[in-house]
């Protein structure tokens, strides 16, 4: 049987959705919960597992290739226990019948009184006298794998000079990989000795899929959204001591996104959706919280806030960060977000702005909390200040609601009251 590889449900149709690597190539032997491709969404990167075991047959879609939520992107041909128990003998079969054509062979060779050299010698001359079929193929045209084909671009491997151990003579990653362990080894035998300016010239970088689809996505923010930001100084000084009383303290974020949720369903706007020519109030307040991983910044969210406690809120933070961090977010950990919360605080960053996401209407960035003097009952003293930036979409969010918003937030965080 055939299994089709697709995308998980869930994932919305109107982010764009582009094929980031094949772990897998074609004919490599695929067990169950196997990853063998991520997909690259507006947010992150997504791992698709198999949920058969077999062989990866067909590649749809290529590294790069805009998809479709409904689109197939490869087939694996299914493979029952049993084959998959017959073919492991017949390997282990294979193995262990090398040394026994080994023994054989030698034998041969002493009965014709000849040294194992001289019977090599005898079997290869004929070889020696067979020209080569054909050149090989123009690299344009070199058969090859999309991981091996990005690996070599990367690594500035020419594929012309490479021989293909895959089915069919395709060039997989680990002939590219070879080619560049050899490559270390010449230059590391070499050294050629050249000025200090020669040797430091700059290279070129490939960014990896994810990175550039965040590109395309921030230069479409940039592009199509007329945004503006508005900043709001506030006193945390009541928050830090609430803080300071607690046995195990939230995170400030995790605050944060608590306040937020308390006050986005006062404002439909700032929790809506722009949609053309008319907008949609989200009843739900599902915040997306940006989190720093080794793939690159991604969103996960943290669906129904309006109805969580500050405790299940931190602890849903923390275990969503992890499993960013891991890269095993699903495809339902990163839709349905209707605002957003960035907090740069813990980087010394006392103000930023951040570029609303796609979908959204507003976007929340938070800075360090700073000792700054301010005026309190006529007096000038010292108090911790943070300084709240919103990012508001004017098609639907105006300046007075942008303002109210982060008013109300200002006042549930002074007043501490969690």
């Amino acid at each position: 049987m055939k299994y089709e590889i697709t995308l998980p449900s869930g994932l919305s149709s109107e982010g764009r959705i582009v094929v980031g690597r094949w772990r897998k190539e074609i004919g490599d032997l695929i067990q169950k919960e196997d990853v063998v491709l991520e997909v690259e969404t507006a947010t992150t990167i997504l791992e698709i597992e198999s949920e058969v075991e077999g062989i990866l047959a067909d590649i749809h879609h290529d590294a790069g290739s805009e998809v479709n939520p409904d689109d197939v992107l490869g087939i694996i041909d299914e493979q029952s226990e049993a084959e998959a128990g017959e073919e492991a003998e017949a390997e282990e079969f294979e193995v262990e019948a090398e040394p026994e054509v080994e023994a054989a062979e030698e034998f041969a060779a002493e009965a014709l009184d000849e040294t194992p050299a001289e019977a090599e010698t005898a079997e290869a001359a004929p070889v020696a006298e067979v020209e080569p079929s054909a050149a090989p193929a123009p690299a344009s045209r070199r058969p090859i794998t999309d991981r091996a084909r990005w690996l070599a671009t990367a690594s500035g491997v020419d594929i012309s000079g490479l021989s293909g151990s895959g089915p069919g003579g395709r060039i997989i990653v680990r002939d590219v990989e070879d080619a560049i362990a050899r490559q270390r080894e010449k230059e590391a035998v070499e050294e050629p000795v050249q000025a200090p300016a020669e040797r430091e010239v700059p290279k070129q970088v490939l960014l990896t899929p994810a990175e550039q689809v965040l590109a395309q996505r921030m230069s479409q923010a940039h592009r199509d959204v007329p945004q503006y930001d508005i900043t709001m100084s506030v006193d945390a000084t009541n928050l830090l001591a609430w803080r300071k009383r607690q046995n195990r303290a939230p995170r400030i974020t995790a605050i944060l996104i608590k306040l937020c949720a308390e006050a986005l369903p006062n404002h439909p706007r700032i929790n809506g959706t722009f949609l053309g020519r008319s907008w949609r109030a989200n009843k739900a307040v599902n915040i997306a919280v940006a989190v720093d991983a080794e793939h690159g910044m991604a969103w996960p969210v943290l669906k129904d806030c309006q109805q969580k406690s500050l405790k299940q809120i931190a602890d849903e933070l923390i275990e969503l960060a992890q499993r960013t961090r891991e890269n095993r977010l699903t495809a339902q950990d990163v839709s349905d977000a209707n605002f957003a919360v960035t907090n740069l605080g813990m980087f010394n960053i006392e103000s930023f702005n951040a570029v609303i996401l796609p979908g959204h209407a507003a976007v929340l960035a938070v800075g360090a909390i700073r000792p700054r003097a301010t005026v309190v009952g006529g007096a000038i003293i010292t108090r911790p200040m943070m300084r709240l930036t919103l990012g508001c979409d004017r098609r639907i969010v105006e300046g007075a609601f942008g303002a109210r918003f982060l008013s109300q937030l200002r006042d549930l965080i002074e007043s501490a009251n969690l």
